[in-house]
């Protein structure tokens, strides 16, 4: 797997817990710069450390994704720092509670299309010359079960996910023949701090943790899969023992 991502430059938003922390932690590992981004600065600099006693490369992005003011900012930042990004997966994700649509503030509604929707998309337009700039790129859009399923009390979570293999077939469909490309991953139910607070009825111990649906984002961002283009990827099809990405 070192090999793989040896040397290569991938940043990753919400990358302080849940999947994108581990994600972050094995891309490390494997010999990537990684580009941690995350609002929580204690949790993104203990992460940090970690990364480094391990003999890792990290550098830690404290950022707030709604504020939108910022993004091109963040650019400026960014690009002082880095030549072109071969990887951009977004991972960012928050949620209070799940609540009927009938009964949802619209404060926390319209939070979660601006975390889950509007920021993705808007860092990607953000972050695209950077992109371009690599020799070839991937893009990855995170998804959920709503996004197939019609399940009820998500209000504004739910809908923002339900649209982003759109966003993902959108950026693709704009950008044909690039060597850069975009698709939307479904890791499922996921051992996370979002978990806990949207199923609190559930055993933690019966719901995957983050570690076995990592496999299914380096696959996707892996010179493998560079034939996966717009699409929407459930992440069992994507694991190592599936044909998928061969």
């Amino acid at each position: 797997m070192s090999s793989t991502f040896e040397k290569r430059i991938i940043l990753i938003t919400g990358a302080a817990s849940g999947i994108g922390e581990q994600l972050t932690l094995t891309l490390a590992d494997s010999g990537a710069n990684v580009l941690a981004l995350d609002h929580d600065d204690k949790a993104l600099v203990k992460l940090c450390d970690t990364i480094e006693e391990r003999g890792g490369r990290c550098l830690g992005v404290p950022f707030d994704l709604l504020q939108f003011d910022q993004y091109d900012q963040l650019f400026l930042a960014i690009k002082d720092q880095i030549p072109h990004l071969d990887g951009l997966v977004h991972c960012a994700g928050s949620l209070n509670r799940c609540t009927p649509m009938q009964y949802v503030q619209r404060d926390d509604f319209r939070r979660m299309l601006d975390i889950h929707l509007a920021a993705p998309n808007l860092l990607t337009q953000t972050l695209l010359p950077l992109i371009k700039r690599a020799k070839a790129a991937s893009v990855i859009f995170t998804a959920c079960d709503m996004t197939t399923e019609n399940q009820c009390n998500w209000h504004g979570y739910g809908l923002a996910k339900r649209a982003l293999p759109y966003a993902a077939a959108m950026w693709q469909a704009e950008h044909p023949g690039k060597p850069y490309r975009f698709n939307c991953l479904n890791p499922g139910k996921v051992r996370t701090p979002l978990f806990d607070r949207a199923f609190k009825g559930l055993l933690p111990s019966t719901i995957k943790p983050a570690a076995d649906v990592v496999p299914a984002y380096l696959a996707l961002l892996a010179e493998e899969s560079a034939h996966l283009r717009g699409q929407l990827l459930q992440y069992q099809d994507l694991l190592p023992d599936n044909e998928a990405v061969k």
